[in-house]
């Protein structure tokens, strides 16, 4: 039932081809409603099926030759468990809303991907003034200098619920500007700052790099690679952490309580932590070919997994970390510790016949720009949440609770 390749849309032979039908019967599924077509946009008026679309024909009809196999694959990388228009995942790119992420990351700030990721284009609720933390949250935040990144927020958002008097109101509009506020409120903790007045990115930046004013002519560049960090981080469809968010999400509670929950996935050592991971691997290269390959053959022979390296969406790598690595060395073509990581990158690319991910990409943009412990996982925390109540948003329009089934097998009780 596996595709060899990840296109987002097949053609018509593809489908048939996929399904083990003649062109006829896809034909025939699309006029029962089976399959949906769409323009190809070629000249020969040819149509094109949706990959899910396909692979949810292939799920039915597995379901009826073995019930209940299915249903187990799909919590596992395996069939869509439920549905989403907020990001598609192709072969060699993603799009967030049918707009391809990686042209986005060029170009884009991270406020407007985050106005379309919660369709709020239109109501742009950044447009505001930035959250100011009151007198006893600012307290609680000095008591916490020097914590990790996500402990802070975990320990503080609560505290900002009670204080918001419109936390549970149940409308689009407040839903944006609450999840404006959520952002900057994130954005404040990691750059430890107590107000704003300019984008997130800048504020970040300005705060983990002080000395580098903004006549630094270089600033721009960085600004715009710290932008595309962002906006590469913000959703990756259902993992784990956006998983959480929508079944939290789909009992109604608040947005706050929706990105703490995300909050607790991404401090897993599986999701978040891989980025902190790949930091500390990159600080371990000597710049020696001869020694940094001793130093990796040691670690596999130890059982050690090389993190940062191998997504299972991907088989021809993660678009977003090599996206990231091209930007990285674009901006900084004669740093020459940001030559070493690149080569250090490429070094474990050949050894493990495998490709970087998007947690190798934000440890190099995390050493490129000799950011302080713990502001890696802070981008991408901050990045992801934007992603959270999206899925958050999208979870509470369709009313629905999520509550899966398991299969039993323990001990049957005694008759």
């Amino acid at each position: 039932m596996a595709f060899s390749s990840k296109k987002p849309f097949l053609n018509a032979d593809e489908a048939a081809s996929a399904l083990g039908v003649e062109v006829q019967t896809i034909y025939a599924y699309v006029s029962r409603g089976l399959l949906h077509s769409e323009s190809g946009g070629n000249k020969d008026r040819s149509k094109r099926y949706r990959r899910e679309d396909i692979e949810q024909l292939l799920l039915r009809r597995e379901e009826r030759n073995q019930p209940g196999k299915t249903a187990k694959a799909a919590l596992s990388l395996g069939q869509p468990v439920l549905e989403s228009s907020i990001t598609l995942l192709g072969e060699n790119s993603l799009f967030y809303r049918g707009k391809n992420v990686l042209e986005l990351s060029e170009n884009g700030s991270f406020e407007d991907i985050a106005c379309l990721l919660w369709e709020a284009e239109d109501t742009n609720p950044f447009e505001s003034d930035w959250p100011i933390l009151s007198e006893e949250c600012n307290k609680i935040l000095k008591l916490l200098e020097g914590r990790p990144i996500l402990d802070i927020s975990r320990i503080l958002l609560p505290f900002l619920e009670y204080e918001d008097a419109k936390a549970f109101r149940k409308d689009p509009k407040t839903f944006r500007k609450t999840s404006s506020s959520i952002l900057r409120y994130l954005t404040l903790f990691s750059s430890a700052q107590t107000s704003s007045e300019g984008k997130i990115s800048e504020t970040l930046l300005s705060s983990w790099n002080p000395s580098r004013k903004k006549e630094d002519p270089n600033f721009i560049a960085k600004l715009k690679l710290l932008e595309a960090a962002l906006i590469l981080s913000a959703d990756h469809e259902l993992n784990v952490s956006s998983f959480t968010a929508r079944c939290v999400a789909s009992s109604e509670a608040s947005l706050y309580q929706v990105v703490l929950a995300g909050l607790a996935a991404l401090s897993g050592r599986k999701h978040g932590l891989l980025t902190e991971k790949a930091i500390l691997l990159l600080s371990q290269t000597s710049g020696n070919k001869k020694k940094d390959k001793q130093l990796l053959e040691e670690k596999l022979r130890s059982g050690e997994n090389i993190p940062g390296f191998g997504h299972p969406l991907y088989k021809k790598g993660d678009p977003r970390g090599r996206k990231l690595i091209q930007m990285v060395e674009k901006f900084f073509p004669e740093d020459p510790d940001v030559q070493l990581y690149l080569q250090f990158l490429k070094q474990i690319e050949e050894l493990l016949e495998d490709y970087a991910t998007i947690d190798a990409g934000l440890a190099l943009v995390s050493k490129a720009f000799k950011l302080p412990k713990g502001a890696g996982i802070g981008i991408f925390a901050i990045g992801r949440t934007a992603g959270w109540l999206a899925h958050a948003m999208e979870q509470y329009d369709s009313g629905n609770l999520i509550r899966p089934r398991a299969k039993y097998i323990g001990n049957l009780p005694q008759e």
